[in-house]
């Protein structure tokens, strides 16, 4: 650890102490930040190496040269820095004056505080900007307060610095690249490896000339200041640290006949008197073919005679510089030396006297000795490469950054590796790569299915499936085979970490190398023959044969530019291909799942992720999934904007990435760049906040129209990539070079296009265009006259790509498809380059142009809602899958946005079945109440109770209304779907309003209706009781037993209720009304059959079977008993198996109807029964097919009497129930049994207390057993709401659970009903689960559910009572009349129990003692409790409560009732939507569907049909041929369906399910069994279920 006292002062002064030594990351200084440094900000110390770090990352030169201004303007709000900057903002200096420090000083500490990987961005950025290179760096000295470097040694000892020496920056430099013209051509080499002459310049003490001043004269034409000197900005300020720094330039020739040299030159510039630095002299005298040496012209030192001897004995040439007329001293030295020189031969000298001549004229003079040197051949020292000068280095004690021992073996390992690779062609060392291209080829085959002709669907996917399985088998074996080279770049993933970072650094340096040596003669030939063939074509010399063979030289080319490329990103690929190898054959291990890991953690380094490999065009989503899922694991699930660039090859859209986030972009290696590449960088603090995004992912892609491309057969590709590319991006950069609006209609078409396919499928990225090497940036007039052309333009295109799309009505702008406008979205550059290259530097203004591009990108991320990384994977699988299926607005699917909707559909059905659960709390509380009242309360007295529960169900409106709103903010992809989930809310609150009111008319009626019976009712009542205390005060002494008294009051009792009067028209024979209700709708026709169908068959079993082939008409289908009717084959099985169903829905309807008629209080009627026929006659009349009826005349008539003989129960009970309440002896006769108990009670018992308890308990319990059913039926509704019964949780999963269920019957019968009407099973289905869930035995001998629910509810019902007895009793005196006590307890009770305001049955509302009724009562309750507990009776319970819970999921779970018009496979959506989907369509030949000309079943599924050429004709089309791959045009129906090409695997399930019953589906349809693929058969049950399970995560 390093102390403050072990921390250089100018550290200290800059306030870089955190970072020091090289504790500055690269992650560090790319931060994205919207603040900017200037230099009206360096008064503050602590800034200066920002704004240096900020500039040159920009590539802006300016950075490196500042003076403090003294101008207090503030700080910008909008610009470009670093994360860091806001920490240093508001921080003076703390010590020393920032006008004291140097840029140049400033510059070496930067150095010190960075790390390896900074470093190299750094050089690569100063290297670009024609800027000088930090070769050596000065020791860090501790201690330093003076003007020279205080050389005594520290005792710090720091890992990356030894003690005696200074620091060689070979690793740092080792990246760089450079590119130059000679007589031959272009080259491009490798500046630390490519041996070039070495020209040293130093200075013997202190000159009155800028030796960095003129050297950059003889450098560059342009007068750049490659070299920092004492003119520019702060050039005049003392550099305490800077004595000893080495640097390094290049002279690079352009071809033209002034260049110095034919070939590049190097420049190293000593900093400092070269007298003090000894070694340093000696390292440059060693390695420089030329010294320049500036020295002053007054006598020399001591030390400078010596120095000047050494140079003379050097063996390269020595040009010397003087600052005026060598004084005679200076004379007699230099003749001395010149004597000594004569005598080596070829050895130049030559001395320049600078007194009389400006900088130009020094710096032309030095320039002709050079050329001299250069061209004359008097190379006496060989060239070297940096890289060789390190032995020398080494021998004088220098430092190596690349010295550390982790760099060191990383470099080993490189080495080896690329030593066994150079033995053999990468396609041999690295073979999956080739694979790939030909899996490519087959992935896409698998999406558009060209080649299938006229085999069937499945087979053929079966094939190529076949066909990617053997190329990944072959892979296995390549593998297998030899693990060489991939084996050493597979042991770099368990390396420590740093050393892993430098082994990739080293493949990618040493990759890129090997590419260029090998790339240049196969680029330059190709190039070549493309002119040529251009040429003569254009000219027209040339035929046709020779073009095409031409064209195929061509292509061999391109082919060797693609193999002979060799970088870290052909490693990364075949690692990946790996790894989709292995997950693929599900061979995954240990190791192959660190793959993922490091490539990870590479991206977090800054080495771009490949996201499609542009050999062979493939999208590796396997991989791609892997890795942003260890990213995630990484980072955290951060957010991120992803920012994508478009444009023309060559235009310079990684340079200007490059330069906006300071990235490495491959520019040029010497191949062309193919692929998508992404990289990521964190975003600073500041603006994380601003902008909810922790991240930026910057995606760079493959240049548009390049010519080497053109010969690809994939015409399309440029489309494909603008499709995937912008579709990726939250926003993209449209990158046009030039101006010329003519030359850029090209690109903005298919840049219009893809804009146009986003909005289709509800994508929305912005755009914005930048113009770059526009000559004049500043004239407004003329830029703005330039955007209103580029609208037009976009609006032009936008018609017409309009029109091929078919929405013209929805595009007439290009504002239309996206939010653009020009004055804000369309940005001009200026050129990137001040002059030619090699030698130009980069354009401030370009920097500057870019900083305003970047600000416009802000703004976006401030506008735009950040993306997961999952988001980001879901997205790039979407896209890329509905690009391979061509068609991209029909095959589009937007996994995102389908998470959001079901995520969505499950947030409101949580929240809308806890609103329709408080819904039948309210209802029951509306009951209880109004049942209470009399027939003059009802009115006023319910319309409140009414009210107050409406009032309820308005607060839970509101806060449904309230939670969707939240979840809406917090999810705000799910806003598309606002409005019409408001909508649902209100329509669902209506419904419920409705139900609660109908329910309040209904009550009231019934009240109102009873008033007269009611008070008869009570009359005859009292007359009863009066007549039993008779009778009790008869037998209360005589002691009978309780058998006597019950003979001698069943003996009374006949005689009470002879007295009350019969009620009349209350016996109806509903059999007989039924019978002559059909008979006359028929007409009288078939009164015979009527008759023995009412009193013999309907009561055999065979009664039970709704529909016989008797009653159908035979015209339904053909003599072969199969046509085509709606899509499919209809059979006379199917047609039975259809109309039985149908009979059961409208005998289901039916008996609702009864139960409706029930709960209004009506008997049963004649009305009632005509009625009844009517609905019944009517529904199997209208049941048509292919228009032909289904049901003979009298086939109809026999069928509605089995439906109503079934129901005659129903009926029978309706009546029953109507006479029980409305007849007054069966009422006293249901009250019988209580009143016993009271007479036996009044007979046996003398205290009033005993009488009251037991009276009370009676009363309580009766309540009890009425609310308990309803209590009960709560209890399930909440359990399978609430637990993790996931059948229960959407529509899909109960869908699921069912075919499950039927799959394990073993049998084909169960599936009959399913395959004529999934939605009727269904809603079966939901009522078998609830009997199941509630009276199956839980684990661990746990009693059932619904038993637990049983007695948790009686807990709660007696628990309530018990307080409620408490409560009553507290408040009341020691005596109290039972009238009293019963209405007290009633407030206590409240809405819990359905207990009568007046207690019936008791003869005197005498006093007794409460105390003593209280703890009698309680114990009385208890044994209630026990008694109710053993009369459980589980089936009983569940009946009475069944067809409510079911009626309650019925509504969450049937959803849509539509079917898929091919296969028959329901739509998944909850109901409520226009659209139709399902995630897993099935074959076709599972709901009958089959082949003309064979009569085959199909095992087509629709997902591929769509796929295909394939044709279908059905009743829709008029039994006309229509493509699958249109079938939206058929009519609106069919339009309303997606079905999406992109999901090309359909469920194990259903094929398992066609292969395992082909012969039973083909004899159900009668037609003949399905050729069925052969990987079909081999599914297991076990897998098919296994599959299932997963998917709905049951």
């Amino acid at each position: 650890m390093v102390t403050p006292q072990q921390i250089p002062l100018i550290i200290e002064q800059l306030e870089l102490s955190k970072y020091y030594p090289k504790k500055l990351t690269r992650e560090k200084a790319l931060a994205v930040s919207d603040i900017r440094i200037t230099t009206n900000d360096l008064k503050e110390a602590g800034k200066i190496p920002w704004f240096i770090l900020q500039n040159l990352l920009m590539c802006n030169y300016e950075g490196r040269c500042f003076e403090v201004s003294q101008d207090n303007s503030s700080l910008p709000k909008m610009g470009d820095s670093f994360s860091f900057f806001t920490s240093h903002s508001n921080t003076a200096s703390k010590t020393g004056d920032t006008e004291q420090i140097s840029p140049s000083d400033a510059l070496i500490a930067l150095f010190w505080c960075c790390d390896d990987f900074l470093r190299q961005i750094l050089v690569e950025k100063m290297s670009m900007c024609q800027l000088a290179v930090p070769l050596i760096l000065p020791l860090k000295d501790v201690n330093s307060h003076g003007s020279e470097m205080n050389w005594a040694m520290s005792k710090l000892r720091l890992e990356d610095v030894d003690s005696h020496g200074s620091e060689m920056l070979i690793w740092a430099m080792s990246t760089l690249r450079k590119q130059w013209k000679t007589s031959l051509g272009s080259c491009e080499h490798s500046m630390t490896m490519y041996p070039l002459p070495i020209i040293s310049v130093i200075r013997l003490g202190r000159p009155l000339i800028s030796k960095s001043k003129i050297i950059n004269y003889v450098i560059s034409d342009l007068r750049h200041n490659v070299f920092f000197h004492s003119e520019c900005d702060g050039g005049t300020l003392e550099r305490k640290i800077s004595d000893g720094l080495l640097e390094i330039a290049w002279y690079l020739p352009t071809g033209k006949p002034k260049d110095i040299s034919t070939e590049g030159l190097t420049f190293l510039n000593l900093r400092g008197n070269a007298s003090h630095l000894k070694t340093e002299t000696e390292f440059l005298s060693e390695i420089s073919l030329v010294t320049i040496a500036f020295a002053s012209s007054m006598k020399p030192k001591e030390e400078d005679v010596t120095l000047l001897e050494t140079l003379y004995e050097q063996n390269g040439h020595l040009i010397l510089v003087t600052d005026g007329q060598p004084s005679k001293e200076f004379t007699c030295s230099l003749d001395l030396l010149s004597r000594k020189c004569d005598k080596k031969e070829n050895k130049h000298f030559g001395c320049i006297d600078s007194s009389n001549k400006n900088e130009s004229q020094t710096s032309k003079e030095i320039r002709r000795l050079l050329i001299d040197i250069c061209k004359n051949g008097s190379r006496i020292v060989p060239d070297k490469s940096i890289e060789m000068c390190t032995d020398i280095a080494k021998r004088l004690c220098f430092n190596f950054d690349e010295s550390s021992g982790d760099c060191v073996e990383a470099k080993e390992s490189a080495d080896m590796m690329f030593s066994d690779l150079k033995k053999h062609d990468k396609g041999k060392r690295l073979p999956l790569q080739e694979i790939a291209i030909r899996l490519g080829e087959k992935e896409k085959e698998m999406y558009q299915l060209k080649h299938k002709g006229n085999q069937q669907v499945e087979k053929y996917v079966e094939s190529v499936q076949s066909d990617i399985k053997s190329l990944r088998m072959t892979q296995k074996e390549k593998c297998d085979e030899d693990q060489g080279i991939l084996a050493l770049f597979e042991r770099s993933f368990t390396y420590p970490i740093l050393k892993r970072r430098y082994f990739h650094s080293f493949v990618k340096i040493m990759g890129d190398k090997q590419s260029i040596e090998a790339l240049q003669p196969i680029r330059k030939e190709y190039t070549d023959k493309w002119k040529k063939l251009c040429e003569d074509l254009q000219e027209k010399r040339i035929t046709e044969k020779q073009t095409t063979l031409i064209k195929k030289e061509l292509d061999c080319l391109e082919e060797k530019l693609s193999d002979l490329s060799l970088s870290l990103e052909h490693f990364n690929r075949e690692v990946a291909q790996m790894y989709e190898m292995k997950s693929f054959l599900k061979l995954l291990d240990d190791s192959t799942l660190q793959f993922p890991v490091v490539a990870a953690k590479l991206l977090l380094n800054g080495y771009p992720l490949e996201l499609m490999d542009g050999d062979a065009s493939l999208v590796p989503l396997i991989w791609i999934e892997a890795v942003l899922a260890t990213l995630k694991d990484e980072i955290g699930n951060n957010s991120m904007f992803v920012l994508s660039v478009l444009g023309v090859q060559n235009s310079g859209k990684s340079t200007m990435l490059n330069t906006m986030f300071g990235l490495q972009f491959a520019v040029s290696a010497g191949r062309c760049t193919k692929g998508v590449f992404a990289q990521l960088l964190p975003v600073d603090g500041t603006l994380q906040e601003s902008t909810g995004c922790d991240y930026i992912m910057v995606i760079d892609t493959e240049g548009l129209r390049a010519p080497e491309l053109a010969s690809i057969a994939h015409s399309n590709r440029d489309n494909e990539l603008a499709t995937l590319v912008i579709g990726l991006g939250d926003a993209t950069i449209i990158n046009i070079m030039g101006e010329n609006t003519s030359e850029i209609q090209d690109i903005l078409q298919i840049v219009v296009h893809a804009f146009m396919k986003m909005k289709c499928v509800n994508i929305k990225p912005s755009c914005i265009f930048v113009h770059q090497n526009v000559t004049d940036v500043t004239a407004a007039d003329v830029n703005t006259t330039q955007k209103r052309k580029i609208k037009e333009i976009l609006d032009e295109i936008t018609k017409c790509a309009a029109n091929e799309e078919n929405c013209s009505e929805r595009f007439k702008t290009f504002s239309d498809v996206i939010q653009f406008k020009e004055h804000k979205h369309v940005m001009y550059i200026s050129n990137l380059w001040e002059g030619d290259p090699p030698m130009a530097s980069p354009n401030p203004g370009y920097s500057e142009g870019i900083l305003q591009v970047k600000r416009q990108i802000i703004q976006f991320m401030q506008q735009s809602q950040g993306r997961s990384f999952k988001d980001f994977q879901c997205r790039l699988s979407d896209l890329w899958k509905a690009i391979l299926c061509e068609n991209f607005v029909f095959s589009f699917k937007n996994t995102i946005e389908i998470q959001a909707f079901n995520a969505l559909e499950s947030e409101y059905l949580t929240n809308s079945r806890k609103l329709r659960r408080n819904a039948m709390e309210y209802m029951n509380i509306l009951q209880v109440q109004c049942k209470k009242l009399t027939a003059k309360d009802i009115v006023d007295v319910g319309k409140k109770i009414l009210e107050d529960q409406i009032s309820n169900v308005c607060d839970d409106v509101q806060t449904l209304r309230k939670n969707m709103n939240e979840y809406f903010d917090r999810e705000t992809m799910a806003c598309q779907w606002k409005s019409r989930t408001f909508s649902k809310i209100d329509e669902l609150s209506k419904d419920i309003m409705k139900e609660i009111n109908d329910e309040f008319v209904s009550l009231k009626n019934k009240i109102i209706g009873r008033n007269t019976i009611d008070s008869s009712m009570k009359k005859y009542e009292k007359d009863i009781l009066e007549k039993a205390k008779d009778l009790a005060d008869m037998f209360r002494d005589k002691k009978l037993s309780d058998s006597d008294l019950k003979k001698k009051f069943d003996d009374k009792w006949k005689n009470w209720i002879d007295d009350i009067p019969l009620c009349v028209n209350l016996d109806i024979d509903i059999q007989s009304s039924l019978e002559r209700v059909i008979i006359e709708s028929s007409c009288s026709r078939y009164q015979e059959q009527i008759y023995r169908m009412f009193h013999s068959e309907c009561s055999s079993p065979r009664s039970q079977t709704w529909v016989t082939e008797d009653d159908l008409n035979s015209g339904c289908w053909t003599e072969e008993h199969a046509t085509i009717i709606s899509n499919h084959a209809v059979s006379k099985s199917t047609c039975i198996d259809k109309t039985k169903l149908f009979t059961e829905t409208v005998r289901s309807n039916v008996l609702q109807k009864i139960s409706n008629y029930r709960h209004e209080g009506k008997n049963y009627s004649d009305q009632f029964g005509n009625h009844i026929v009517d609905f019944i006659t009517g529904q199997l009349s209208e049941q048509k097919m292919d228009n032909k009826a289904i049901f003979t005349d009298l086939g109809l008539v026999r069928v509605a009497v089995r439906i109503v003989w079934s129901v005659m129960s129903e009926l029978n009970n309706l009546k029953d129930k109507y006479k029980e309440e409305n007849d007054l002896r069966c009422y006293m006769e249901s009250q019988k049994d209580r009143l016993w108990q009271m007479f036996r009670d009044e007979c046996t018992t003398v205290e009033i207390s005993v009488k009251t308890a037991s009276m009370v308990c009676r009363e309580l319990e009766n309540a009890i057993k009425i609310s308990l059913p309803n209590l009960c039926k709560n209890g399930v509704i909440d359990h399978l709401r609430t637990s993790n019964t996931q059948a229960f949780a959407n529509k899909m999963s109960l869908h699921a659970q069912m075919l499950i269920d039927l799959a394990e019957k073993h049998n084909f019968k169960p599936y009959q009903n399913y395959l004529q009407n999934p939605h009727e099973c269904m809603r079966t289905y939901i009522g078998q689960c609830i009997h199941n869930v509630c009276l199956s035995e839980m684990t661990k001998g746990k009693p059932a559910i619904l038993k637990e629910i049983y007695c948790k509810t009686l807990d709660n019902i007696f628990l309530k009572a018990d307080k409620a007895i408490n409560g009553t009793c507290k408040y009341l005196q020691d005596k109290c009349k039972i009238s009293s006590f019963w209405s007290k307890l009633m407030e206590h009770i409240g809405n819990d129990l359905d207990v009568k305001n007046e207690l019936g049955f008791f003869n005197e509302d005498c006093n007794f003692d409460v105390e003593e009724s209280k703890n009698m009562l309680l114990t009385e309750l208890r044994q209630s409790k026990k008694k109710l507990i053993k009369e459980y009776n589980g089936e009983k319970v569940l009946d009475g409560i069944l067809k409510g819970c079911q009626k309650f999921f019925e509504k969450d779970l049937l959803g849509c009732p539509e079917l898929c018009p091919f296969c028959k496979a329901p739509c998944e959506l909850q109901g409520g939507y226009d659209d139709h989907r399902t995630e897993y369509h099935r074959p076709q030949g599972v709901s009958g569907y089959y082949l003309e000309d064979t009569k085959k079943l199909v095992t087509s599924v629709c997902t591929s049909s769509v796929r295909t050429q394939d044709t279908f004709r059905n009743k829709d089309t008029n039994y006309r041929l229509h493509l699958f791959k249109d079938f939206q045009s058929v009519n609106k129906f069919y339009k309303a369906w997606k079905i999406q090409p992109t999901d090309i695997e359909s469920q194990l399930y259903w094929k398992w399910f066609m292969a395992k019953y082909n012969k039973q589906l083909a004899d159900y349809y009668n037609v003949k069994k399905a050729d069925i693929p052969n990987g079909w058969k081999k599914i297991s049950w076990e897998s098919a279920k296994e599959d299932m399970i997963k998917t709905y995560n049951l």
